[in-house]
């Protein structure tokens, strides 16, 4: 924008550096988050120097991807506004911590735009939360244009309020004791005071508060950010105030309040759906019983993939009565039998565990494996039925194409679920509210992990201290171990995770004691979880509980099962790969001057080395090269290790050659298998790019826990990675030093022609 901006006219423009310097400390820090307002921003910016002597703050903008000039206009005229430009309009919520996290001064101000700050506004602001130390947030007197009060106090909403706010009933009782509390028309604004919440356009807050309630919910687009934030300093101890003999100008469009659908009333209709299903008590009730609710939703998608399943088969098979010989009968023939699959395919189901607590995070292998695990138990039973019932007009075929049809819809209905789940989720919708006890290294860790896959459907309420008083920086901590009970019901937890090893099991259970009516889910991160596998189980030993480690049966029976597929698959894989790599041959020796194939010395089974085939090494790849790595077509070269006996198709990762004397026993485990062209860790690795350690010991689980369906729960997962081109190419460096086994496998750091 090369025009001159309001309220910064050029004559002025020579104090303007002076205006808006800082020291090294500055007490205030204002940050202006802008989207397309040059001309009031400017204005605002201007305010603030003409007013702003006795303190000297800094100014923090956050631009929101305007498209009106602002990023050029404050790089070029105001080079001291310490200016944060981001490529999209990420919101405002997020746009004004990333406000705070460039801010120093012990008090931050944010400041709408439209905002005109008046003679010694700020220097009484910064007095006043110097002199109420009880004080989080602070809001000052906004005024209208016309120099009319403007109602930025209020009371937190009600039902009623709400109703008369957003309907056109307001119209009718907007003068009524309702809206007059809401607006607290009753008082005179003439004197501070504390409050529920002040507008978002005017907020101060004190720095040292922050660990206690936090920043700006992120959820929150645009609009109820500020509710949310008062509400939660209120949760937190602190206290909100108005301050009257802070007065400010502010143009207050309230363009969500316009009739017709705009962006800003959607934007405003989410907010509100996002504010009341994190605090509405309802909503919160509705959540305690999740499990229940999500149940009823899988069972009756399931009989309409089952009914559905069946009317299809039904058709199939009367299009076929002219190639059989049996007659076709009415549908009202099988009204018995379909009642009767209904019940056998939901007992089937429920029996191999589809209708568990945690089934809406578990992965859809997990979801497939146990369909198509409880599909043949209840087809026998079906078939068997036919057989054992006095009428003779089922028809079998239509029974079989019955039970593989609603199998699959079954399946595919599920996932249409779990998808449209997703989306709910990917919009912040529908989140478990979850509290971490603890303080040390591993509670943050896991409050970092719970922050960064938002895809879990996780909402931290906060860190819940376990121990002393220890505040660690970017956490907010929203009390003690020996209130949690109280901790649950005022922060909306659904879940608590016990991420402190050091507390001690009397506090755990006197804990689920306390809490045992509360209706919420608790997990332990404990040190057990490096001895703990698939097979452990907690059962009752001379009247004591214990944890009982099974031993597997069948152990070198499933191992021999292993071997024969893994012998089976490679044999096939190589009869049909092997046309390809000959014409891959020639055109690398043609064009490239080298062969295909590379090896690398790895560790296999027992810690002995052997070679193992690779895709040569190249350094620019093509995108030919590039859609083979994505979609683990890289991996095929292996198949000659898998054939020989040095491999498995699913194993531990890749190693480097290490001696198994200097390791300990851990780190030796994953020598007791054979290392996999895929595995846990791998197909891990690509969903989560897990760090080192935590590859570490899934490598260590999966060897513990070995057993053929974790197998085919792994090989689903590794599929659908190579078909939607998800597979991992990159990663952390791989344990003991070595690569990862993605990079041996893409022929990163092949070494040694072939």
């Amino acid at each position: 924008m090369g025009g001159d901006v309001v309220g910064l006219a050029p004559e002025t423009r020579e104090n303007t550096e002076e205006a808006v310097s800082y020291p090294s400390e500055p007490d205030l820090s204002i940050v202006i988050v802008g989207y397309n307002s040059l001309p009031e921003l400017g204005r605002c910016l201007a305010s603030v120097r003409d007013t702003a002597a006795a303190i000297h703050p800094e100014i923090v903008v956050v631009d929101n991807a305007s498209a009106d000039g602002t990023v050029e206009f404050l790089e070029r005229e105001l080079p001291d506004v310490r200016l944060v430009a981001n490529g999209r309009n990420v919101g405002y919520s997020r746009a004004v911590n990333q406000g705070i996290a460039e801010a120093r001064a012990r008090y931050i101000l944010v400041l709408n735009p439209d905002i005109v700050v008046l003679p010694g506004a700020l220097d009484r602001l910064v007095s006043f939360m110097d002199d109420q130390p009880d004080a989080g947030i602070a809001g000052a007197k906004l005024l209208n244009e016309d120099g009319s009060l403007q109602h930025s106090c209020r009371r937190f909403y009600t039902f009623w309020t709400l109703v008369l706010r957003r309907t056109p009933l307001g119209k009718l009782f907007q003068n009524g004791k309702t809206i007059s509390r809401y607006l607290m028309l009753e008082f005179d604004h003439e004197e501070s005071r504390e409050v529920d919440w002040v507008l978002g356009a005017c907020m101060i807050v004190r720095r040292t508060a922050l660990a206690d309630f936090g920043g700006m919910d992120e959820r929150f687009f645009l609009y109820f950010e500020d509710v949310d934030w008062c509400y939660r300093v209120w949760q937190s101890g602190w206290k909100v105030w108005y301050v009257a003999d802070s007065v400010m100008r502010h143009r207050h469009a309230r363009e969500s309040a316009r009739g017709g659908l705009s962006k800003q009333l959607i934007a405003h209709g989410l907010s509100m759906i996002h504010f009341y299903e994190k605090w509405g008590k309802a909503i919160y009730g509705l959540k305690k019983y999740r499990t229940v609710l999500t149940n009823s939703v899988l069972l009756f998608t399931d009989l309409v993939a089952i009914n559905v399943g069946f009317g299809l088969a039904y058709i199939l098979r009367s299009s076929l009565h002219g190639l059989l010989e049996k007659p076709m009968f009415g549908v009202s023939i099988y009204a018995t039998l379909l009642a009767f699959a209904n019940l056998v395919f939901v007992v089937s189901y429920g029996f191999f565990g589809l209708y568990g607590a945690s089934i809406e995070r578990e992965r859809s292998s997990d979801v497939a494996l146990r369909i198509f695990r409880a599909a043949p138990v209840a087809a026998i039973i079906l078939m068997a039925s036919t057989f054992l019932t006095s009428r003779t007009v089922y028809s079998r075929v239509l029974i079989a194409a019955f039970c593989v049809l609603a199998v699959v819809l079954t399946f595919l209905l599920r996932m249409g679920l779990k998808r449209l789940h997703w989306l709910v989720r990917a919009g912040r919708f529908d989140l478990t509210r979850v509290a971490v006890v603890g303080t040390d290294e591993t509670s943050r860790r896991v409050a970092e992990r719970l922050l960064s896959h938002s895809a879990l459907g996780y909402d931290l309420a906060g860190l819940v201290a376990a121990d002393g008083d220890e505040r660690p920086p970017g956490f907010q901590v929203i009390g003690r171990l020996e209130d949690l009970p109280e901790l649950i019901e005022k922060h909306r937890v659904g879940e608590v995770i016990f991420a402190d090893s050091e507390i001690s099991q009397e506090r755990v259970a006197d804990f689920l004691l306390k809490a045992r009516r509360s209706a919420v889910d608790v997990k332990m991160v404990s040190g057990l979880t490096g001895i703990l596998t698939q097979r452990a189980k907690v059962e009752e030993f001379l009247d004591l509980p214990v944890v009982a480690f099974e031993r597997e049966a069948l152990l070198r029976a499933d191992a021999g099962i292993k071997r024969t597929f893994d012998v089976v698959a490679a044999a096939l894989l190589i009869a049909i790969w092997a046309p390809l790599l000959l014409v891959t041959s020639v055109a690398t020796l043609i064009t490239r001057k080298t062969g295909p194939l590379s090896t690398v010395e790895c560790a296999g089974l027992g810690g002995r080395t052997f070679s193992m085939h690779v895709l040569n090494r190249i350094d620019e790849p093509s995108a030919l090269r590039r859609f083979t790595l994505r979609h683990g077509l890289s991996v095929f070269p292996a198949v000659i290790n898998v054939l020989r006996g040095d491999m498995s198709f699913i194993g531990p990762r890749v190693v480097a050659p290490v001696d198994p004397g200097s390791l300990n026993l851990r780190e030796r485990l994953r020598f007791d298998a054979r290392p996999g062209i895929t595995g846990l860790a791998r197909v891990s690795a690509g969903e989560d790019l897990c760090s080192r350690d935590e590859l570490e010991a899934l490598d260590a689980y999966y060897v513990q826990g070995w057993s053929l369906g974790g197998d085919a729960k792994i090989l689903m997962r590794w599929s659908m990675q190579c078909l939607l081109g998800w597979v991992h190419v990159s990663g952390e460096p791989g344990s003991l030093g070595a690569p990862t086994a993605s990079e041996e496998l893409a022929g990163s750091g092949a070494s040694g022609d072939h």
